[in-house]
């Protein structure tokens, strides 16, 4: 059984699309490094971190731009939360409920 090296970043050929995919964001004035598979596979904790402090990483497979490492921001949607307790807070309690029943149905809800 013959064994092959593990490949390593000195193997890797520069990407001809990189300076080309680096132009690009730039016309948007987005910064970003263009890495290939390989790189990011052997690089990828490094990636990971420098994208969480900001930075965009653009890679490649085949000198086309694949997928993208941007930092992790939370997308939060819809309305604003409200707990149980301060809706029943926020109701009158009456002894009867169908004045208020009444002003809810003509105010639309």
């Amino acid at each position: 059984m013959k064994i092959r090296p593990l490949p390593s970043a000195s193997y890797a050929q520069p990407d001809p699309a990189a300076g080309a995919i680096e132009e690009a964001a730039a016309a948007f004035g987005v910064r970003c490094e263009v890495v290939n598979v390989r790189q990011a596979r052997d690089r990828l904790s490094s990636l990971l971190d420098r994208a969480a402090d900001g930075e965009q990483i653009v890679i490649t497979s085949d000198g086309r731009p694949k997928a993208m490492i941007v930092r992790f921001r939370p997308m939060i949607h819809g309305p604003k939360w409200i707990s149980m307790r301060a809706l029943r807070q926020s109701m009158p309690l009456a002894p009867d409920s169908a004045p208020l029943v009444r002003k809810l149905r003509d105010d639309g809800y």
